[in-house]
């Protein structure tokens, strides 16, 4: 995705030489595991213990990558709301048919001022919708194509 968004609160973190070493021999770990079964706990020296949800557990892995790497780091948050052109960008189509769905009722909007703005979970939740829709019609198609008992020879 390159739409361009509003970001907030900036973070740049150095990755000291101790935490890039720390991180790359983490990863040269994960790399022995598989990833499909892996658990990521925190415990706390009185032994209190935390499961992280495996959704996070990617994200986490994802900075020890970066943080094996000896780079900087920078995070930032993103303004969840989208104008109508980022929002179009997002969803592969054109400004003129996200409005057009958007005052069909088919993506959630809600107008600033004059302007439409789209929470970027409701297009986010569209194109999981879309993607679902395109799926069950294939499947129709080709349970259609089935019923037909066509037999190519």
């Amino acid at each position: 995705m390159s739409s361009r968004a509003t970001t907030q609160n900036l973070q740049v973190l150095d990755v000291t030489s101790s935490q890039h070493e720390e991180a790359a021999e983490v990863e040269r770990r994960l790399d022995k595991v598989d990833l499909k079964n892996l658990k990521i706990r925190i415990e706390s020296t009185s032994g209190e213990e935390i499961v992280i949800p495996s959704e996070l557990g990617k994200l986490l892995q994802q900075i020890l990558r970066m943080a094996a790497s000896g780079q900087s780091i920078s995070i930032s948050q993103i303004t969840q709301d989208l104008t109508s052109v980022e929002a179009a960008k997002m969803l592969g189509m054109s400004r003129p048919t996200l409005l057009k769905l958007a005052s069909q009722g088919e993506i959630e909007f809600h107008k600033v001022g004059s302007h439409s703005r789209f929470a970027r979970k409701d297009i986010r939740a569209f194109q999981e919708k879309r993607l679902k829709d395109r799926r069950r019609a294939f499947d129709e198609l080709r349970e259609f194509e089935d019923s037909l008992d066509l037999n190519e020879t």
